[in-house]
């Protein structure tokens, strides 16, 4: 078993032209900007194939329960097999599932085929095969990332500006796909894989191989979520992921009730409060991060406590202001703690197992996106501020774990010790804890 040191550049690598990140960037935008672009359109694209609302939550949760399952196998075969290959695997096989999801549509729309059978195939396209596919892409990016940057506050960096891709998608898809809806609902399902295969062949074409690429090792480490080095974050990335998902799920029946608002006005006001939660993720992510040059943990105990405070605020929000500040609160908060979430995770790991923890990452994700609207909507049946109490009390008993559980250190940067840290990796990140962690999760 390898007891290398946690933070080695994969050899070879001297740090990559900007031309590569700029690739990696665009290829998470396209991936998620293809799926965003048909969130205005599949609730009435149900309706349209005779769906119910059951049927199209569970295409939705097949999705991401599928990334939650796949995801740590994905990120064994990157670090056997290499970036690049996976980036692209990813993006052309994401492409191809939401391709046969379009026809699928289509032909359910054209009445060639019956609900039952319509019902099946979108599962399958959409909830299984882009499902399975799209979880390789953050996987794959997260990894390459880590590999080529050497020091900390660049890979701190590097990560945030992937969120904010990520965030970018999520703000432009779903205009587009709102504007596209004029021509009615086939022409986003249609541009929504051309959207993906444009950086597949810009990623294929033109980022270089890695020292992966050659497929040299035959087997990764498996890493175990128990392992002592990484399940206090994991732990940490189910509190945040759970609160974005609860709020998401909850803000919009909050409004409807709290400000009696119409079914339109309600999806209107919805889309402009969610708005204004995400456009913090390409401010806070793409500018401010690299500005601050915070390290990871305190990205973590900053950006926690801020959301919870959004939570607080939530509970008590009876006015359009006061919404639009606790989703923008909200927003801030989860673009500080994301990037400190994947970098620390990324730091405490070795070169080998870069795309190990990247998949339990990716799967703690979709776990947290199967679990929290679940939680959300049977919460929000007991009392409309349940889902926002909760979501304060976990995040703020999470908030306090950070601050004193004896695990929870700052990793050593990629190239040196942490201020922190005693001799001999004294912080817990050492290469003797490296094994400890190893044989602790056994």
């Amino acid at each position: 078993m390898t007891t290398a040191a946690p933070h080695a550049t994969p050899p070879g690598s001297q740090g990559p032209p900007r031309r590569s990140f700029l690739l990696i960037y665009l290829a998470v935008f396209g991936g998620y900007t293809g799926q965003q672009i048909l969130t205005p359109v599949l609730p009435p694209l149900a309706r349209e194939l005779s769906l119910s609302e059951f049927q199209f939550g569970v295409v939705m949760s097949a999705s991401a329960a599928t990334v939650a399952l796949v995801s740590p196998w994905w990120g064994r075969r990157s670090d056997t097999h290499g970036r690049k290959p996976l980036l692209v695997v990813s993006l052309f096989g994401a492409a191809a599932g939401l391709l046969a999801f379009a026809l699928s549509a289509h032909f359910g729309l054209r009445g060639l085929i019956g609900t039952a059978l319509t019902f099946a195939l979108l599962l399958f396209t959409r909830g299984i095969l882009f499902g399975s596919a799209l979880a390789a892409l953050p996987v794959a990016a997260q990894s390459y990332v880590a590999d080529v940057t050497p020091e900390e506050q660049t890979r701190v960096k590097g990560m945030a500006r992937v969120g904010a891709a990520i965030g970018l998608a999520l703000v432009l898809g779903p205009g587009l796909g709102g504007l596209l809806a004029d021509f009615g609902l086939v022409a986003a399902l249609y541009l929504a894989p051309v959207l993906i295969l444009m950086p597949a062949f810009a990623v294929w074409a033109g980022l270089p191989r890695d020292s992966r690429a050659g497929g040299g090792r035959s087997k990764a480490p498996r890493l175990s979520p128990l392992d002592g080095r990484v399940w206090p974050f994991l732990l940490a990335g189910v509190g945040i992921y759970l609160s974005v998902s609860m709020l998401q799920m909850s803000v919009g029946f909050l409004l409807q009730d709290r400000l009696g608002l119409t079914t339109r006005e309600t999806a209107e006001f919805s889309g402009y409060v969610l708005l204004a939660g995400g456009l913090p993720m390409l401010l806070v992510q793409g500018v401010l991060i690299p500005f601050l040059k915070w390290r990871p943990l305190r990205l973590l105990r900053v950006g926690v406590p801020l959301t919870g405070i959004a939570f607080v605020l939530m509970v008590f929000a009876d006015s359009l202001p006061l919404f639009f500040a606790a989703t923008t609160l909200s927003g801030v908060g989860h673009s500080l703690a994301i990037p400190g979430y994947n970098s620390i995770l990324s730091l405490k790991v070795g070169a080998d197992e870069q795309g190990g923890v990247a998949g339990l990452i990716n799967s703690t994700n979709g776990f947290t996106l199967v679990l929290g609207p679940l939680a959300a909507t049977a919460l929000y049946q007991t009392g409309v501020s349940l889902p926002f109490v909760c979501g304060a009390a976990v995040l703020g008993l999470l908030a306090a774990f950070l601050l004193l559980h004896p695990k929870v250190r700052d990793s050593p940067g990629p190239g040196g010790e942490s201020p922190d840290s005693g001799p001999d990796g004294a912080d817990g990140t050492g290469p003797d804890s490296v094994e400890e962690g190893r044989k602790e999760a056994r």
